[in-house]
């Protein structure tokens, strides 16, 4: 039976030199009062110290300061594996990095999570095709982003002629995680929460090996009270439980999001008609009816949105890795929630079935591109953020990456179906060296997984020779405005064409009413 104890008898459990596992990605599952609590204790006394970090998903991305961020200090933190350090409003882990004072893993979420599931189970570990050939191989050593990371955490294995990274289990001490209600023998339920996110996994893999579990709840129910069905994590895998009343408040229960109501969407006037809504209204044209369809954030997200003004979104259905199935996924700081989805799936599963090539198509963003059609997102500007892309990649049928061509401040007109480029962007993105290689061209062309590379004035593909540009936008010189601003010069299809001038009036493009929609 779980005890109900004060936040400062609940921290007295972490000790220095311990690895604690911490629920949340943003505002979800956060338990950010005890992570509060443990940083006010660290800053008065200087203990705990020496802690070593595990999180699944990125906790407390919207609240400068708060969430994994209360644990950045330079002597309280040894290392850390996680699959972000930086994203929103979270920078000071990403900071300790570039100064070199902490150890830190950067870890695909998909392996990442089963780092934790196997650690629950009792197992060695994990064995994933996942990531081979790009920057965490440990043959390349990516993985580890400071000069003071040296323990290996996973190596290459080869079984029946392939290749597979071996990622070892954690031994975990404490999982700091959150729930709803919590009922007097200390069962927990979720039902404000909008995911999982492998909360289960990360309490078993402490108590498993002997470790403690201390829950944050926004409430106690009586004894016997809650339904088992409702009941997240058993009693059994629960030490410790601390209520925070005002844990909702700074993002408060929304129904729509925990699927308790459907509501009426109609999004499509959050996309205003400019050059990034050019760019998802060409990536959508790569929809088709039937697809199992992930979206990554940032631009990429808004692809439903775009589904929804075409009259063709009740045909996809759209995934995203926190939970999501079916319905409309949210975009910027709600990312990977939802509303009216057919069901929420915890992430452990969901990355399964996406390893396992069961997705259609995913839209994810792109932040370097080579001539060999490989890709970096996971370290730009000394800032490192991962997550569940690498796993997503992997087997996925079709993959759209959208961007600009340019960044940092591109302005960019559209003006009488043509565009009007004002002032490109200072940073080229199309670059002979890849700050880390995420996606690796060849190894899809190897898979044969369809590519695409959509940005505002060109689209382009990947062949046998590498990148190819198969389309440019109206108004766009070809040498000034796209050869002339790429480190490399990309092959040119002999088909080269015009993208659809539907893209540059704010009229709707009628999707539906053309092929394969209106089959």
């Amino acid at each position: 039976m779980a005890k109900i104890v004060t936040f400062e008898d609940a921290i007295k459990f972490v000790e220095s030199g311990q690895t604690i596992i911490i629920s949340g990605a943003g505002e979800v599952l956060l338990p950010d009062r005890l992570l509060a609590e443990l940083e006010t204790k660290y800053i008065e006394t200087g203990e705990p110290k020496g802690l070593n970090v595990v999180y699944n998903v990125i906790p407390g991305a919207q609240r400068k300061g708060t969430g994994i961020d209360r644990l950045a200090h330079e002597e309280m933190v040894k290392r850390i594996y996680a699959g972000s350090y930086y994203t929103l409003k979270v920078e000071k882990l990403n900071e300790l990095i570039n100064k070199n004072s902490i150890e830190a893993y950067l870890i695909p979420y998909g392996a990442l999570f089963n780092m934790v599931r196997t650690t629950a189970a009792g197992q060695p570990g994990v064995l994933t095709p996942v990531g081979i050939d790009t920057f965490v191989d440990p043959r390349v050593g990516g993985h580890k982003l400071t000069a003071r990371t040296k323990g290996e955490i996973s190596s290459v294995m080869e079984i029946e002629g392939k290749e597979y990274i071996f990622y070892k289990s954690l031994e975990i001490d404490v999982a700091l995680i959150r729930a709803t209600t919590a009922d007097e023998n200390g069962n927990l339920s979720i039902e404000q929460e909008p995911s999982s996110l492998g909360l289960l996994h990360q309490a078993m893999a402490a108590k498993n090996r002997g470790g403690t579990v201390i829950a944050q709840v926004e409430q106690i129910a009586k004894r016997g009270s809650m339904h088992p069905k409702e009941v997240a994590v058993p009693s059994i895998f629960v030490d410790y439980i601390v209520v925070d009343s005002d844990q909702m408040n700074a993002q408060p229960y929304n129904p729509a999001w925990t699927g308790d109501i459907k509501i009426p969407v109609d999004r499509a006037g959050d996309t205003p008609f400019d050059y990034r809504k050019v760019i998802v209204r060409r990536a959508a044209m790569e929809l088709s009816p039937g697809q199992l369809v992930n979206c990554g954030f940032g631009l990429s997200a808004e692809v439903p949105l775009i589904a929804m003004e075409e009259g063709i979104s009740d045909d996809v259905t759209f995934n995203v890795e926190h939970g999501p199935v079916g319905g409309v996924p949210n975009t910027k700081s709600s990312f990977g929630m939802g509303v009216n989805m057919m069901a929420i799936m915890d992430s452990h599963t969901i990355f399964d079935f996406y390893n396992a090539g069961r997705l259609d198509a995913t839209f994810l963003g792109s932040a370097e591109v080579n001539r060999e059609g490989s890709v970096n997102v996971s370290f730009i500007n000394g800032k490192y953020n991962l997550g569940g892309f690498i796993d997503i990649v992997h087997s996925t049928k079709k993959i759209v990456f959208c961007g600009s061509f340019t960044a940092s401040g591109l302005d960019i007109k559209i003006e009488d179906g043509k565009l009007n480029i004002v002032q490109d962007g200072r940073h080229i993105k199309f670059v002979n060296a890849l700050g880390h290689m995420t996606f690796n061209g060849k190894q899809a062309l190897i898979k044969n997984q369809k590519v695409y590379y959509v940005t505002e004035r060109a689209v382009f593909t990947l062949t046998d020779e590498g990148l190819t540009l198969i389309e440019i936008a109206p108004g766009i010189s070809l040498e000034n405005d796209v050869l002339n601003k790429m480190e490399f010069r990309p092959h040119v299809s002999e088909s080269l064409k015009e993208m659809d001038n539907r893209l540059f009036i704010p009229d709707p493009l009628g999707l539906k009413e053309h092929s394969p929609w209106s089959e």
